[in-house]
């Protein structure tokens, strides 16, 4: 016993525990959605989740399917699914036109300054059609979350350990709390993240140390500040994810024949107009996108 206690990685395992079990008794929420996007801070905060003796059986893990992600990815989650007896559970608005094809077709490659409202429409709607989905009365829908404070320049100083609210109004507040975001590794460092991956053998996503990207989202809004690395990215793009690769193309053509703007990762050189739904919700799956 006193060799559980002396393991670093148990004793992370049991502080995230205590943080999860006191968000059960001061919330009580509805339903677990633990957020799996095949990246290493997903799949250890699922796993720590999964963990938990409160855990529902089967534990369910839940994939946004954004429409230009990685075939490799996708068989990563599933095989950690059949590793640790996850229910994976594959989620896309049921909105027609909320697909990264359609946004193309009506907006053009997305690049800097689009990502707010391409991350509504690949994203946003799915975790609203969950919240929809499995709220009970005012028991809120508990996303469980990879963030870390130490991840990104971005997530410093925003992440926090939990959060309730579905998103920002116009002026600012949170409203409507259908949704409580949980992150049980939000005070990791990199050398956790290992350690626990490492005990538990868990296999690492080869495009996540690649690219440093887990793969389940190429959209291209946040392909860099500058178009040496916007190159450099579709570059291991195309070397370590030609099936995606493939896709940006197909789809650069198309945004190019409808005359709209037609290059991945790059900003529109003409203002474009976008759509108005845009821009009222942090974006609380992309936040640690851009390192």
């Amino acid at each position: 016993m006193s060799e559980l206690f002396n393991n670093p990685a148990w004793q992370a395992v049991d502080e995230s525990h205590q943080m999860l079990s006191r968000v059960l008794l001061e919330h009580s929420p509805a339903a677990w959605v633990p957020l799996l996007s095949g990246g290493h801070d997903s799949i250890c905060a699922c796993h720590i989740a999964s963990l938990h003796p409160d855990a529902p059986k089967p534990f369910p893990v839940y994939l946004i399917d954004t429409g230009i992600s990685s075939e490799y990815t996708h068989q990563y989650v599933q095989e950690r699914c059949d590793q640790f007896g996850w229910e994976l559970n594959v989620v896309k608005s049921p909105r027609p036109e909320d697909t990264y094809e359609e946004f193309v077709r009506h907006n053009g490659m997305p690049g800097p300054g689009t990502h707010k409202w391409v991350y509504v429409r690949i994203k946003e709607r799915s975790i609203q059609k969950l919240s929809m989905d499995l709220k009970r009365g005012q028991r809120p829908v508990m996303f469980i979350s990879g963030a870390r404070r130490q991840e990104s320049q971005r997530r410093m100083g925003y992440a926090t350990a939990v959060r309730r609210g579905d998103g920002l109004s116009k002026e600012g507040n949170l409203n409507n709390p259908s949704r409580l975001w949980v992150s049980p590794c939000i005070e990791w460092m990199p050398c956790d993240q290992r350690r626990h991956m490492k005990e538990y053998k868990i296999p690492r996503n080869r495009i996540k140390d690649i690219l440093g990207l887990s793969g389940e989202c190429f959209c291209g809004a946040n392909a860099g500040e500058d178009n040496r690395h916007k190159e450099s990215e579709r570059e291991l793009i195309r070397a370590h994810c030609p099936d995606v690769d493939r896709e940006i193309t197909r789809l650069e053509e198309i945004a190019k024949e409808l005359g709209k703007p037609c290059k991945w990762g790059h900003k529109p050189e003409k203002p474009q107009p976008m759509p108005d739904d845009g821009g009222l919700f942090p974006m609380d799956l992309c936040i640690g996108c851009q390192k």
